[in-house]
């Protein structure tokens, strides 16, 4: 008895394995355009109020924002634009009626620095107080936002002040010669290339840097002079980038107090008016992209965010130490 050969064709596994991959790469686009979303279209996440103290018939708010770490604007560590979004929010509430900005920080980038100055100055245009406290350390583009305020209070044990600006750099030139490594890229001017560390820096690279570094310094000690109401010549011989303990820092008049928390919620009540007063902390809920970046092992060490966006170019600082120990 003879058998018929089985003529159908063998199964497909070859499309199957194909269909697999490509729904496999279309769930990674999602995931990945979710976190997208997560670290830029929600940068600022929610902000919430944590309630701190509200007494009977409290009708209006004073809110507390803090201000810790490198001053940056988004990416990792950056806390400029979290920082400016509650300030607006404050701004904009009608129960607000002053706020406390505790800031410890060694500074950050020149721009973000200023955008946080300019977003207190703005609260205070709508007549809300603003009292500054400081932390362990206000240096810097710290001491830059913090001028911005209607009083400045800083602790027994606060180091403030390194008033000025640096554009951090490295040189490895003579070490690449060394190994027989040569600088060979195509510039389209003398200056393309300046602060690169594959050749050396030479006079007139200075120069024109250094320029840039003293029309900074100057904006900053015209804010300062204004900000503390002194004379500029008496802030540009403070202005050499030194630090100042909290009693040195009032004795130069840098600040007004030194005290706690409760000493800086005082002098804000008093220039706020019309109490009681409820008193909030905003806080921000993490978006889904920190929450995953959270989940995947400890934190960076300390200044990993602030090396890393020191890798993104020379830029100019109003930072206590290149190296700064906040992230």
């Amino acid at each position: 008895m003879s058998t018929k050969s089985d003529d159908r064709a063998p199964p497909r596994r070859g499309l199957g394995c194909l269909l697999l991959v490509m729904m496999a790469l279309a769930m990674f686009g999602a995931f990945g355009l979710l976190l997208s979303f997560g670290e830029a279209g929600g940068s600022d996440g929610r902000i919430y109020e944590e309630v701190e103290s509200s007494p009977q018939g409290a009708r209006r708010t004073l809110a507390i924002i803090d201000l810790r770490g490198a001053i940056l604007g988004d990416g990792p560590g950056g806390k400029a634009h979290e920082v400016i979004a509650m300030l607006e929010r404050a701004r904009d509430d009608d129960a607000v009626a002053g706020v406390l900005l505790a800031i410890d920080s060694p500074g950050g980038s020149v721009t973000d620095s200023d955008l946080v100055h300019r977003a207190v100055k703005k609260l205070r245009e709508r007549d809300k107080p603003v009292v500054v406290l400081m932390g362990d350390l206000c240096a810097s583009g710290g001491y830059y936002v913090a001028v911005a305020a209607s009083a400045v209070y800083a602790m027994p044990t606060t180091v403030t002040g390194s008033i000025g600006v640096i554009i951090f750099g490295l040189n490895a030139h003579e070490m690449l010669a060394k190994m027989g490594i040569a600088d060979v890229s195509i510039k389209s001017g003398d200056f393309k290339d300046m602060l690169s560390p594959t050749k050396p820096m030479d006079e007139e690279d200075r120069r024109l840097l250094q320029d840039i570094v003293d029309s900074m310094h100057g904006r900053f000690v015209e804010l300062v002079a204004q900000g503390r109401s002194l004379p500029p010549e008496d802030v540009r011989a403070l202005a050499d980038g030194r630090l100042y303990t909290a009693e040195q820092a009032k004795a130069r008049r840098l600040i007004d107090e030194i005290g706690y928390e409760e000493d800086a919620l005082d002098r804000l009540r008093s220039l706020a008016q019309g109490g009681p007063f409820r008193v909030v902390r905003y806080r921000r809920e993490p978006t889904l992209f920190e929450v995953l970046r959270a989940a995947q092992g400890p934190p960076a060490m300390p200044g990993a965010a602030l090396l890393e966006r020191l890798g993104d170019g020379p830029r100019a600082m109003y930072l206590y130490s290149p190296l700064g120990l906040a992230h």
